[in-house]
């Protein structure tokens, strides 16, 4: 039974559960929403935004123009997590990780932070406990320090079949040499051969996990790796609360629609972009993206708009 809160705007009843049933485009889904009526309401009419704005980027079809300059310049952010940080460690060192102070390349865009710490330290979810990919290293670990010191307890998975000296973040995630790709395709140099995303699950034993940040650098390859994992969260077969991704400029423009058309699949939505001046030619050669599920984008902004429900959702 809710418990009726009075307030001078609203009558908000508490622990009300919502079922709703949803079509979006070629999409079915059943959405459970334990919210209460007012921050449901707002919830859904942001999503009414969000899937008008990612609607009128879809009308606009494919790109036109020849230019490299502008060919991402049609893929905006469309929704906004109002938690959204820049999130990463300062260095590569084990000096002490500051909240909000990282910049650089290494830092990315999350959105939902503490609610993933939350989590990451609730036991009686141990099924589902928090889970971290990070595809692409270079020995890079800033983005690991901090998801270890602020989401402590999350499960982080480092994977690059490139690096030539020992991987140095052993104290924060576990290292495979491992290349996200097609099952048994080999590298250019042939050096290594690649696994796909349903075999790295299913070799860690990670599936029917959801996997709380799937971030990847893997420079170039995401064009061929990441539609066939779109494909995977849009059957349903795996979850992923949200994806940050580094595209680089292919030679074949037409490659950026078709990535974005396999993420609208998934039903993830764009929530940041930086360009990347380290990548050449101001930025327009390398641009970092941040996407997020439909879903979680949900639960992150709830816990901002309407922290009472989620202070009584995390005491329950």
């Amino acid at each position: 039974m809710g418990v009726i809160l009075l307030t001078s705007l609203t009558v908000i009843i508490v622990g009300v559960t919502r079922l709703s049933f949803e079509a979006r485009g070629s999409r079915s889904r059943v959405v459970i929403d334990s919210l209460q009526p007012s921050c449901s309401l707002m919830m859904d009419t942001m999503d009414r935004q969000f899937d008008q704005r990612r609607k009128a980027r879809q009308d606009q079809g494919p790109s036109r123009s020849q230019s490299a300059v502008t060919q991402f310049d049609l893929f905006e952010p469309e929704s906004t997590c109002f938690s959204e940080e820049r999130f990463g460690a300062e260095s590569n060192t084990k000096s002490p990780v500051k909240r909000y102070s990282a910049y650089g390349d290494g830092p990315k865009f999350v959105c939902g932070v503490n609610v993933i710490a939350a989590k990451a330290q609730n036991d009686t979810i141990a099924s589902d406990d928090c889970l971290v990919y990070s595809i692409g290293s270079n020995n890079d670990i800033r983005f690991e320090k901090a998801v270890h010191t602020f989401m402590h307890g999350c499960e982080i998975h480092t994977f690059d079949p490139t690096l030539t000296k020992p991987f140095i973040g052993g104290d924060y995630a576990t290292f495979h040499p491992w290349g996200l790709g097609v099952d048994g395709e080999t590298s250019e140099n042939q050096k290594w051969t690649s696994m796909s995303m349903e075999h790295i699950i299913k070799k860690l034993g990670h599936v029917n996990r959801t996997i709380d940040i799937l971030k990847i650098d893997c420079e170039g390859c995401e064009y061929s790796t990441m539609p066939p994992v779109f494909e995977l969260i849009a059957s349903g077969q795996i979850q992923v609360n949200q994806v940050q991704v580094e595209l680089h400029l292919p030679r074949n423009y037409t490659k950026i629609g078709e990535f974005f058309q396999a993420a609208d699949n998934a039903a993830l939505r764009i929530f940041h972009k930086e360009r990347n001046p380290l990548g050449g030619s101001n930025g327009f050669k390398a641009v970092e993206y941040s996407l997020i599920s439909e879903s979680f984008l949900r639960e992150s902004n709830a816990a901002v708009v309407c922290p009472l429900q989620a202070a009584s959702k995390s005491g329950s």
